[in-house]
């Protein structure tokens, strides 16, 4: 009965600390071109981003190799306009047309969180 007791108190320990903790790792991503953000450029390359959230408002947080954070930019959020599906989180990354940003999209069920890059000429 104890470690029924145990068990079920470490499930639930976990679960409330996942719950305060929605953050999304999203790997190390490649930046495939030279990038601009707040005036400061950045080399191509493999970056570490997480999408986190501050009072419900969504963030790409971007780190370096040694895990040092660069920068937070505000994510765009859209509404899914098909809605329902029961997955996660789906990744996608792209330059758009024209080449001036890449896009890292993060699509949930219910909406699209989207961040934007300038890309360096």
């Amino acid at each position: 009965m104890n470690k029924k007791l145990i068990l079920m108190g470490l499930l639930l320990v976990t679960f409330l600390l996942s719950a305060q903790n929605p953050d999304i790792h999203l790997g190390a991503m490649n930046f495939p071109r030279a990038y601009i953000h707040a005036g400061t450029e950045y080399p191509e390359g493999f970056y570490e981003v997480v999408l986190t959230f501050k009072d419900a408002v969504p963030f790409f947080n971007v780190y370096n190799s040694k895990q040092e954070l660069l920068f937070e930019e505000q994510a765009i959020v859209k509404t899914n306009p098909r809605p329902g599906k029961k997955f996660p989180y789906r990744l996608k990354k792209e330059i758009l047309k024209g080449g001036e940003y890449f896009r890292i999209k993060v699509i949930q069920p219910d909406q699209w969180l989207m961040g934007y890059f300038l890309v360096k000429d």
